[in-house]
């Protein structure tokens, strides 16, 4: 160190070290240090500051979500904020509240013990926690990270989280209240769509729908099964649409576009169409990846297309993406990425980024008009970043 001049050790007779020290006078004073103090994050985030959302899979307890300016070129100045996200956690965000709810999971003993389902409710500007409810009389929905685990209703009053123990239900939150307001049984269906005013959908296991509506106080009020649209065995599709003015296109495995209206309190079947031509589908292209889908503020939905698809390969990453525009229903743009596509994630504004997590689960920077890669962002911390947010 710098303030010590003369070190000296020796050693006594009963073994024991002693150090002395002397002060070299000459130099100057050290700097007063500056207490610690909070940032304030901006009440609306600039367009390219996104949420990273890391599984973490080598270490579940080090999940987290990061929020992160992805068009910064400086590394040291791409990192917002960060907030835990334990054992494969579900994170959402309100665009009203200034809030954003991650719901985690605990076990007494780290690895091993008791297990406890926590609902955690941070500021956004803060990144303070505001309040943690605890999940007492079921177990939350615990996978891959996915964007319809939970959902905020349209006057975000209410938080919809989805249960999974293995029996299906979801928690209704009031948020004005910051309490659990009721557990609904959802029988053979999971996951929390937003639809009409006060309603969720989720999807059933028969290839149906069922809808939840809850009065104004979060109670249910009734439910609604929509029938089957697909095959299960023969035409599965993806659990994760592209909503666009409250319709949702659910991709298949082969390429097939199924639209659901979620706009009125219940849900409806529209019908399908496909993202391929005849020789397309001959050649093997088909749909891949895990986030493989993704919207803009434009009404243009991105999806990751894999040229060798086959039995199997739903979850396979992609070396193109295709831009669909759902009023021609019609593809109107593709292009490859640099290294494959895992992920990917479409940022806010009228020229915006596609965030593609790649074959080496870096972030490559994408222009989603013309394919140019901007940056590849890579080493910042995350181990399995699979998904990623736009950020309000």
């Amino acid at each position: 160190m710098k303030f010590l001049s003369i070190v000296s050790l020796s050693l006594c007779v009963t073994g024991a070290m002693s150090v002395t020290a002397a002060v070299d006078k000459s130099l100057p004073p050290l700097p007063i240090e500056s207490p610690g103090r909070v940032e304030v994050l901006p009440a609306t985030y600039p367009e390219s500051w996104m949420f990273v959302d890391d599984a973490s899979f080598s270490s579940m307890y080090g999940g987290k979500v990061m929020l992160m300016d992805l068009a910064e070129k400086r590394p040291t100045h791409r990192i917002k904020a960060t907030a835990d996200k334990s054992l494969l956690g579900n994170f959402t965000q309100a665009k009203k509240r200034r809030e954003l709810y991650i719901m985690e999971s605990f076990h007494e003993r780290g690895a091993r013990g008791p297990r406890t389902d926590v609902l955690s409710i941070y500021s956004k500007t803060t990144m303070a926690i505001i309040k943690e409810l605890v999940w007492k009389d079921t177990t939350r929905l615990q996978a891959l990270p996915e964007r319809y685990s939970m959902t905020l209703s349209s006057d975000e009053r209410f938080l919809f989280v989805a249960n999974f123990s293995p029996a299906a239900s979801f928690t209704v939150v009031d948020l004005d209240t910051k309490e659990i307001v009721e557990i609904i049984d959802t029988p053979g269906c999971v996951l929390t769509y937003p639809t009409g005013k006060n309603s969720v959908s989720s999807l059933c296991s028969n290839g149906g729908m069922l809808t939840t509506v809850v009065d104004k106080d979060g109670h249910k009020k009734s439910q609604h099964r929509l029938a089957p649209f697909f095959s299960t065995d023969d035409t599965p599709i993806y659990e994760r649409p592209a909503i666009i003015d409250g319709v949702a296109y659910f991709p298949s495995f082969l390429g097939k576009i199924h639209a659901v209206d979620f706009r009125g309190e219940t849900a409806k079947y529209i019908g399908s169409w496909s993202l391929l031509s005849t020789e397309e589908q001959s050649k093997g292209w088909r749909p891949g990846g895990l986030a493989l889908i993704d919207v803009d503020e434009q009404g243009l939905f991105y999806i990751v297309m894999n040229p060798h698809g086959a039995e199997g390969t739903q979850t396979h990453p992609g070396s193109q993406v295709w831009t669909v525009d759902v009023k021609q229903r019609k593809v109107i743009n593709k292009y490859d990425v640099p290294n494959l596509a895992v992920s990917i994630a479409v940022g806010r504004g009228s020229d915006p980024m596609l965030v593609v997590t790649n074959g080496d689960l870096a972030l490559d920077i994408i222009n989603a008009r013309s394919g140019k890669l901007i940056q590849t962002v890579s080493q910042f911390g995350a181990v399995t970043p699979l998904l990623v947010h736009k950020a309000y």
